[in-house]
């Protein structure tokens, strides 16, 4: 009897130890899908979902039966009537167009229908600037002036220039389709290996701008801070964008750690700033941050998707997630002035307990612990557009403004030398920059390029 008793402890016991390890190799299991399709989405992009046969909409219904319609907070456009009309033409008939009879019948009405084009005139202009030359009777330097439009030394003028440094980067047009445009539709010959020296050119003249638009980001009393890969001959770079709603900055670095943000905002930065959970953001003394909420929504979403059988992690998914949302609505109640500043701060203070209260769920799947972690380290980081009403709880400005460099970069691939990163910080700030403030972009280049003997006239063309 003994001895079956003792079997009967060490059978529990072993079932016991059995237990214990398979609930571990099941979390073990999860977390490495769960990596695994992190990193499938990282090197492949997103899963695409197969298209269901139930899916197909019956025979004869259409499969989009209402018309979508714009995105949420999209202000809709309407193209007004143009003030002046250049040409006039007088539509008549000798027969109908449907049935073919000459038997018509002027009405005396008129539909009237306005319709703009365009008129491409296919012709350079070869200008001579004929100079004449003085003898100074002062310093007995032999002098002359320069023409209106005139880049000495420059078979190109500076028109065709700006156009150039437009398309590749506002259009985001390659060197040779811009060759191809010039000879096609301008009439303009030119090489590609020109084209960088336009932009060689015009960095030189726009640098103390750029320098001007670094100090300003460096004051700004809300910054929003992204960053993406980036390539230079090759190696791994990475391209930071600084970027508030007046400025936009580009800083292509060695790395994206806490010391290369250092380099460029310094240790201490006396505003608030907006970014994602990158570390290299942690130890930025600033006046207050708020971390993007929505990486966090995408996070959650992605738990719920990847690991639907664990009903903590999904419990513990939607409790936070509900959080964000209550967050996010009292915000916009404070916005629309349907709750009082006394109000904010009273929501402000019941969320923050939900927060504390949240992290005592003490998870035991390792995607949880990672996430709880998370929440630990930037739990006052996270409901900062409570406290100062009026800024953004997501980062998405900053990735608006760093797309412009990832479509580049799937044409370019990056750069090939340190003087064409300086081309790429320096013209696409200040390209980035000017449609910030709604200036004509192309009409300023141009402006640069005309004052190329006024080093400091640049500063004045994006005003503060």
């Amino acid at each position: 009897m003994f001895w079956k008793k003792k079997d009967g402890e060490d059978l529990l016991k072993e079932n016991k130890e059995l237990r214990e390890r398979i609930q571990r190799l099941e979390e073990e299991n999860a977390y490495l899908k769960y990596t695994l399709e992190e990193f499938r989405e990282k090197t492949f992009g997103g899963k695409r979902k197969k298209k269901d046969k139930d899916d197909d909409p019956p025979f004869g219904q259409e499969a989009h039966p209402k018309k979508l319609g714009a995105p949420k907070e999209h202000v809709g456009w309407f193209r007004k009537k143009p003030g002046h009309i250049d040409h006039i033409e007088a539509v008549r008939l000798k027969k109908c167009p449907r049935c073919g009879s000459h038997d018509l019948k002027d009405t005396g009405k008129i539909q009237d229908h306005v319709q703009e084009d365009i008129i491409l005139v296919t012709q350079t202009v070869a200008t001579r600037f004929m100079k004449h030359q003085y003898d100074c009777g002062e310093c007995g330097s032999q002098v002359e002036g320069r023409g209106k439009e005139e880049l000495p030394n420059s078979y190109i003028g500076p028109r065709a220039k700006s156009l150039a440094i437009f398309l590749k980067y506002h259009i985001k047009v390659s060197d040779r389709d811009i060759q191809k445009l010039f000879r096609s539709l301008l009439g303009l010959t030119i090489v590609p290996s020109s084209i960088p020296g336009f932009r060689d050119q015009l960095t030189r003249y726009c640098k103390p701008l750029y320098e001007e638009l670094l100090k300003r980001m460096k004051h700004s009393k809300v910054l929003h801070v992204d960053e993406t890969g980036w390539k230079l001959s090759g190696q791994n770079r990475w391209l930071w964008k600084f970027t508030d709603k007046n400025v936009s900055i580009n800083q292509i670095l060695k790395g994206r750690g806490q010391k290369d943000l250092e380099d460029v905002l310094g240790k201490k930065f006396d505003g608030i700033l907006i970014a994602d959970f990158l570390s290299a953001y942690n130890k930025i003394e600033t006046k207050a941050k708020q971390r993007c909420l929505v990486h966090l929504l995408r996070e959650l979403k992605k738990i719920r998707e990847r690991i639907p059988d664990d009903k903590q992690a999904v419990r513990f998914a939607d409790k936070l997630q509900d959080i964000i949302q209550e967050a996010v609505t009292l915000a916009s109640d404070y916005r629309s002035r349907k709750i009082s500043r006394h109000d904010l701060k009273k929501g402000r203070k019941k969320l923050g307990r939900d927060l504390e209260d949240l992290k005592l769920a003490n998870p035991t799947h390792r995607v949880l612990k990672r996430l709880v972690k998370r929440l630990e380290r930037h739990k006052h980081e996270l409901l900062t557009f409570l406290d100062y009403p009026g800024i953004d709880y997501h980062n998405n400005h900053a990735e608006r403004q760093i797309r412009p460099n990832v479509l580049l970069r799937k044409i370019v691939f990056g750069n090939r030398s340190e003087k064409g990163v300086l081309n790429h910080n320096v013209l696409m700030s200040i390209l980035q920059t000017a449609h910030l403030k709604k200036l004509d972009a192309l009409k300023c280049l141009r402006e640069f390029l005309f004052s190329f003997d006024r080093p400091n006239a640049a500063l004045s063309a994006i005003p503060p």
